[in-house]
């Protein structure tokens, strides 16, 4: 068919082929107006935005035409297809995005959209009907009185469990009509039915008489989460009358329960099972296993009495900035902890509790004489904030800042003193119940000496235990303490490719080292984004995985939450520019989402503050697009601002160079909590708020400023779960974010995503890719053994833990040998759970290191020199030498990161005189 649109002749088209007895059909606009070959003559002759539709006739139907969901390459593959059974794509753009108008779940119409958009709805906890036994569960106050009231507190936990066992029913029921797809359905429903189980086995721990000291625990553990919370309210400014009674949402008490078994009985059969919150961002995973830490914590000091001091959890991050974050949170739990200490009998007499800070050293002072320079600097600098050693910002408990914002002359404007060789963080508020000393240590001296309550550490400061036989304190090696018995990681998905590759052979170790004198620990993770999460923890840990919560049958529905009923939510829109250049393209983007906050306040002034959209997120894939982006925004962009303000009528707001912030790895780590402190600053309260982030990945993990509420993705990201954690970074608070991605239309995948716009959006979590771990392979054996195995010899006979003891491995003495052969077999058996192919080529790789150690260990004894693990001047033996550093000993990394050699490179212009340098190594 052919027609004209103005003076353009356009000819509409079909294509129809057969498949499996339907028709695949492809219609397409073609211009046929013969071009003139000069780009500017021919505009008249194109159409832009071209909006073309479909609609099926009266005895015809439009079916789905995602085909790819027939085909389960997993047991999760198929499991994901039938929960998304009702996401159906109908469409598939070519060059523009499709999509389609469903009438009572038939597709009426399917059409070509050039700018698509789609809200992702927020997700939300599910509740129970006030007044119901089951409701009542979910009050703190309420499960505190399980020491004094057990009864009652036990009859509302049971109508807690029964109501998910009643849902889990229902969803047995409907497992069973999934015809071919029963077993799928089923397996789906089972893992329900084992969390009932074990929130079941939890209730009855907790009823079980001769448990009084659980029963305690617990209601501790309450008192001290109620306390934070309400603690919490009163530093949002609420009056004291006026503050809510804090509650558990569902899904944090069922993770309670479902853990709280095999977390308190050191020989439980779920012991080993690694449970793993899955949950949104910002659902609240934090809260519900520092909940689950508290009672463990009460526990141990209940039951085992000054025994159970010491470190008793280990919170483990992948990022400095993200442990130095949630350092600030739990915190405030430990704060709960110490005022229950001081105020509530049954805590009364217990060691002191207290939160340590374990990060690199360019972050914390290392020494107490470290520590005492910081001070030194602090009070000296006139900028104080940008100055803080200490990553500690402000007070945990009644949130003071603890340094001024400039030079002050008192020392008691700074929440940090020195008493004797030490440095004591306090509140400045002389009001606070802190106000003497914080319960917070950061020095890594005075961890090994004082080991914390909660230790709180990125996971390549675990690397240390190779050099440092202190570091095994924090472990309870060497001290009168039980060993830690709860190990929490956050951000799971953070774990896979190289960095978790390194983590996976240390964690072998440190299983080991931690289960030296009992069972081995308990292990709590969370994620947001997770897709073969058995295999990923297999290798990581070699142990299980129960996800929680289960998933249902229905989409991303749970018992425990659902898309929020109104389908409110963040705001997803496309753009592809077709044959404009990347910067055009990332200027014309940006302008209008600069004016956005004018336009706003000028058209619908009540439908958000000037501060909602004030701050642009530009996220970039790689540094090299970021730094081409830097100077667009300021010169380009300005460019353009001036002539469409007076055009739109909008007060021009141009963005300010000195406003534009960068947040990537190339950030030192002093300036991270500048910039996070910058961001939270707001348009309505100050004109030095921030105009436009230049962000890379960083801002993808756990970076949580409530106002940020509008992003420009500049390409798609390279996976799914990127994606997700990135673009969850806006709208978090009380304004629902908008994404803008800007897509490439010369890339393939791209352009991909961008055709398939709904279909991909509509089930995001659909499309999360598997991530993998390789620790036992050859490449990473080479990069990480040799350092894991001295970390284990070092760690486990004090003999040779000095660092001139490396000489005294001797093969040959046969209590050593033994000694030695069982702690290695320990060691393999972590290995062959993991990866049981690599078993035995890691037990060769192993001996042989054993054997080249003692080797050099006898050659040392007969020179009669000792063989130290890290040379401190030249000319002594070492086994060990940093990567790139020359010579025979073996390579490994102060941090798991730097498995590789850094190599400099010189750009040499044509015709330039070269200066050979000397070799970095």
């Amino acid at each position: 068919m052919r027609l004209t649109a103005g003076d353009v002749l356009v000819e509409i088209g079909a294509r129809w082929r057969d498949f499996r007895g339907d028709s695949l059909v492809t219609v397409h606009a073609r211009v046929l107006t013969e071009s003139t070959e000069d780009e500017r003559r021919d505009i008249p002759r194109m159409l832009f935005q071209v909006r073309l539709a479909v609609t099926p006739a009266a005895d015809a139907e439009i079916l789905e035409y995602d085909t790819t969901r027939s085909f389960d390459t997993d047991p999760e593959a198929a499991e994901l297809r039938l929960r998304y059974r009702n996401r159906r794509v109908y469409a598939v753009g070519h060059g523009m995005a499709a999509d389609w108008e469903l009438t009572e779940g038939r597709c009426t119409k399917v059409f070509l959209d050039p700018v698509p958009a789609f809200v992702v709805p927020a997700v939300e906890t599910t509740g129970f009907d006030e007044g119901t036994a089951e409701a009542s569960a979910l009050e703190l106050r309420h499960l505190e009185r399980i020491d004094t009231d057990p009864e009652a507190v036990l009859r509302s936990l049971d109508a807690f469990v029964d109501a998910f066992a009643g849902w889990t029913a229902r969803q047995m029921e409907r497992a069973e009509a999934f015809g071919d797809d029963k077993a799928v359905a089923v397996r789906i429903v089972k893992r329900s039915q084992d969390a009932v189980d074990r929130m079941r086995e939890s209730v009855d721990l907790l009823r079980t008489p001769g448990r009084q000291d659980l029963r305690t625990a617990f209601s501790l553990g309450m008192a001290a989460m109620r306390l934070q919370m309400r603690q919490k309210s009163l530093n949002e400014g609420k009056p004291e009358d006026q503050v809510t009674e804090p509650r558990w949402r569902p899904f944090q008490l069922g993770f309670l329960l479902v853990a709280l078994a095999s977390t308190v009985e050191e020989t439980h059969k779920d012991r080993d099972l690694v449970d793993l919150v899955w949950f949104p961002t910002g659902g609240g995973k934090t809260e519900a296993y520092l909940g689950l830490a508290a009672i463990e914590i009460f526990r141990r000091r209940l039951v085992h009495g000054p025994a159970g001091g010491g470190t008793a959890v280990i919170t483990r991050y992948t990022l400095r900035l993200l442990t130095s974050q949630q350092f600030q949170r739990a915190a405030a739990l430990i704060c709960a902890m110490e005022r229950l200490r001081a105020t509530d009998d049954r805590a009364r007499g217990m060691a002191p509790f207290s939160i340590g800070l374990w990060v690199g050293n360019d972050v914390t002072p290392g020494t107490r004489a470290e520590a005492r320079n910081a001070l030194d600097r602090l009070r000296k600098a006139a900028r104080p904030e940008e100055a803080n050693e200490f990553q500690v910002e402000s007070c945990p408990w009644c949130w003071t800042p603890l340094v001024p914002r400039l030079r002050s002359d008192k020392p008691g404007d700074y929440g940090m003193r020195p008493v004797g060789k030490d440095v004591v963080l306090h509140c400045v508020d002389e009001t606070c119940e802190f106000a003497d000393e914080l319960p917070l240590a950061v020095v890594d001296e005075v961890l090994y000496d004082e080991p914390p309550t909660i230790l709180l550490a990125t996971v390549d400061k675990f690397a240390r235990l190779q050099f440092k036989p202190d570091a095994g304190k924090l472990l309870g090696i060497g001290t009168t303490f039980k060993q830690p018995s709860m190990v929490i990681q956050d951000e799971l998905h953070l774990l896979s490719g190289p960095l978790g590759t390194t983590v996976a052979v240390f964690d072998a170790v440190i299983q080991l080292l931690l289960s030296r004198s009992g069972p081995s620990p308990k292990i709590v993770a969370s994620t947001a984004t997770i897709r073969a999460s058995e295999e990923q923890v297999r290798g990581l840990y070699g142990r299980e995985v129960a996800l929680y919560p289960p998933s249902g049958l229905d989409d991303d529905r749970t018992f425990f939450s659902r898309p929020v009923e109104s389908g409110e939510g963040r705001l997803y829109v496309g753009l592809m520019p077709q044959s404009v250049s990347q910067p055009s393209a990332v200027i014309a983007a940006v302008t209008p989402m600069v004016e956005l906050p004018e336009a706003i306040a000028a058209r619908a002034p009540s439908a958000a503050s000037r501060d909602a959209y004030w701050t642009l997120v530009m996220y970039h894939n790689s540094l090299r697009e970021l730094g081409r982006t830097g100077a667009l925004v300021v010169d380009d962009v300005n460019g353009r601002l001036e002539p469409r303000a007076e055009r739109l009528g909008l007060p021009l707001r141009p963005v300010r160079a000195e406003k534009v912030l960068e947040l990537t790895s190339r950030r030192g780590a002093e300036e991270l909590p500048n910039d996070l402190r910058a961001l939270r600053v707001k348009v309505d309260e100050s004109p030095e708020a921030v105009d436009v982030v230049l962000s890379s990945n960083m801002l993808s993990v756990g970076i949580d400023i409530p106002r940020l509420a509008l992003m420009l993705m500049v390409g798609q990201p390279k996976t799914t779960a990127e994606y997700i954690q990135a673009t969850s970074r806006v709208g978090r608070g009380d304004t629902k974010g908008v994404v803008v991605t800007l897509f490439r239309s010369g890339r393939a995948r791209d352009r991909s995503h961008f055709e398939t716009f709904r279909g991909y959006h509509e089930a995001l979590y659909r499309g999360v890719e598997p991530t993998s771990v390789t620790p036992w392979s050859l490449a990473s054996r080479d990069r990480s053994l040799a350092g894991a195995l001295v970390a284990l010899i070092r760690q486990s006979f004090a003999q040779l833990a000095p660092n001139d003891a490396a000489g005294r491995l001797d093969l040959g003495n046969d209590r050593i040998r033994e000694a030695v052969e069982r702690l290695v077999d320990r060691f393999l058996d972590y290995v062959a759970r993991a990866d049981r192919p690599e078993a035995e080529e890691t037990r060769s790789a192993v001996w042989s290191l054993l054997k080249d150690w003692d080797r050099r260990a006898a050659l040392a004894r007969e020179s009669d020199e000792p063989l130290y693990y890290q040379r401190k001047k030249k000319g002594q033996a070492a086994l060990l030498k940093e990567f790139g550093q020359s010579g025979e000993e073996w390579p490994v990394g102060d941090s798991m990161r730097s498995v590789e050699p850094n190599v400099a490179v010189e750009v040499q212009e044509p015709q330039e005189e070269v200066h050979r340098g000397e070799d970095q190594a």
